[in-house]
């Protein structure tokens, strides 16, 4: 029975299949085999163990060779997680090369060399789909970059925009998170490798070359001091994935706003057999959307875990660095499942230009008021004119009146004679200030 929100049947399609791969059991045995015949390989170099031995390390070092369940069964006895896997892959090194096995190493640092690799794994599949939704994101502000649509604040109409530019924000936003991420690897990427307490007392005095031959082999950086209490590195690259993954959650409900029944300006992807409600046939519901700010929130209530892991006592505390072994694996499969679903959200998206054009105009011209106070200041000053505008938009809404009426009955209720031609000001088209330029600068911005 499966009943972890991974392999539910009921939630296991919420997740990228590559990324549950990665972290599986066998995918997190698999990379502590592929730290210990780093470390191994390090070691022949540099003549601590023999090379026929070292080899055999490696090339025993297959998760498919190892008894999983006897692994299962031994970590439930012993109380150990490693000491059961070694056990077993010394069994298949053979008695001769098991002897050089997990020379000088502690468990911790497998496990945090191991979930480095993971996690560098999981970061190459987030970058993957982040490429393709840049990709996808730039399409859209280009093609929608002239498509009229009320700006709104606080949840009311503002001030005319196109699509294309609030498009165009999400653009350059995702952009800094991904240089933001790349640029958190430099630290996080990192082997670990200075034994049972961080001094390499066991390495014979080559702790410091073995460390950066093993990061040599495994293509990942050398941890400067290897202490067992720091993980401030990877809870940097943690924050950095909270921000990705506020950033969809933001998307997503901007979406879900824009596709309520009352705007239907937009709408995620909807295919015939999709169903919105067990009870409500004509429903068609943003369940995409929904499912990615799920996601999201999923993911950030994981970060402050990380925080808690970074508080280790003396030189090794497994209660805090559990932690982290526990809440890794989850916030790496939800953040490469959040960058998935956030490219099929936009990839998918309809978008009706027409609806826009009909929403930004129920307000009778009243999203248009600073329009008209700035050609009107010209004549009596800002702060007149707002409050004639003011007194306008009032009677309007009052009213139920067109906003050019009102505006031309309070001009006549001052005596002001101005020469504004209201119904050219009125036009929603020819108020978006700089939206379009705009679009097009952050697209050629990035691709200069």
């Amino acid at each position: 029975m499966n009943t972890g929100m991974f392999e539910s049947c009921i939630t296991g399609h919420w997740f990228n299949a590559e990324a549950k791969a990665l972290w599986s059991d066998v995918g997190t045995i698999q990379a502590w085999l592929d730290v210990e015949s780093a470390l191994a390989q390090a070691q022949a170099r540099l003549g601590m163990i023999p090379q026929t031995d070292a080899d055999k390390i490696t090339n025993s070092a297959k998760a498919e060779l190892l008894d999983i369940e006897a692994i299962k069964k031994g970590i439930r006895e012993t109380c150990h997680p490693f000491v059961p896997v070694l056990k077993d892959f010394e069994r298949v090194c053979g008695k001769e090369a098991a002897g050089y096995l997990h020379w000088g190493a502690t468990t911790q640092n497998i496990f945090d060399t191991a979930a480095v690799l993971q996690l560098r794994a999981s970061h190459k599949l987030i970058l993957d789909f982040l490429h393709r939704t840049l990709d996808t994101i730039a399409a859209l502000a280009e093609k929608s970059k002239s498509y009229t649509q009320a700006g709104r604040t606080h949840g009311q109409h503002a001030l005319p925009i196109t699509f294309g530019f609030k498009v165009a924000g999400w653009y350059a936003e995702l952009q800094r998170i991904k240089m933001r991420l790349d640029d958190a690897t430099a630290d996080a990427f990192i082997v670990s490798m200075g034994g049972a307490v961080g001094t390499f007392s066991a390495m014979e005095g080559k702790g410091r070359e073995i460390q950066e031959t093993i990061a040599e082999i495994l293509d990942l950086g050398s941890n400067i001091i290897p202490v067992r209490t720091s993980c401030d590195s990877q809870t940097h690259y943690v924050n950095v994935l909270g921000q990705l993954a506020s950033f969809a959650e933001k998307v997503a409900q901007e979406l879900i706003f824009l596709q309520r029944t009352e705007l239907a300006e937009l709408e995620e992807s909807f295919h015939h057999g999709k169903v919105g409600s067990s009870t409500m046939a004509q429903k068609r519901n943003p369940q995409n959307a929904q499912n990615l700010v799920g996601l999201a929130q999923l993911m950030r209530s994981r970060i402050p875990l990380s925080y808690m892991s970074m508080i280790r006592m003396n030189e090794g505390d497994a209660a805090e660095s559990n932690i982290m072994d526990v809440t890794l694996p989850e916030i790496a499969v939800i953040s490469v499942s959040i960058s998935e679903n956030l490219y099929n959200l936009l990839s998918g998206l309809q978008v009706y230009p027409e609806k826009m054009l009909e929403n930004i105009k129920i307000t009778k011209g009243l999203i248009l008021s600073e329009s008209i106070m700035m050609a009107l200041a010209k004549s009596i000053g800002r702060s007149d004119a707002h409050h004639l505008l003011y007194e306008a938009a009032m009677e309007s809404v009052l009213n139920n009146a067109p906003f050019s009426d009102c505006i031309r009955n309070q001009l006549n209720k001052g005596d002001i004679k101005a020469e504004i031609n209201i119904e050219e000001l009125l036009d929603e088209s020819s108020y978006i200030g700089e939206a379009e330029s705009c679009v097009d600068f952050v697209l050629q911005q990035y691709k200069s």
